[in-house]
């Protein structure tokens, strides 16, 4: 029986959770979310926002991919480094990401 992508990622959170040694409450609050949420989605009875998902992800320092089924590496994600023309001069302006 195949899996439905909320069950996928909810039990690929939950081991992410637990390898990080962090609790559901824990890991709620660094991520702005209830408790009884991140509860849900583990449980795989809830969705999740997209950038929620990508600040769980990077929390636990996983990847996205990872969470979601679409690829069994669950090592951490690699930055490429800047090269010195592309490192920013000083602190940047945000810009909200709709």
């Amino acid at each position: 029986m195949a899996h439905s992508l909320r069950q996928i990622l909810g039990e690929r959170l939950h081991l992410a959770r637990r390898r990080a040694g962090l609790s559901q409450v824990e890991l709620a609050t660094r991520a702005g979310i209830s408790p009884t949420t991140l509860n849900r989605v583990e449980l795989g009875r809830q969705k999740l926002y997209t950038d929620t998902l990508v600040t769980l992800a990077q929390i636990l320092d996983v990847r996205v991919d990872y969470l979601v089924g679409l690829s069994e590496d669950d090592s951490p994600p690699t930055r490429s480094p800047q090269r010195a023309e592309e490192a920013p001069a000083g602190p940047q302006p945000t810009t909200p990401v709709a």
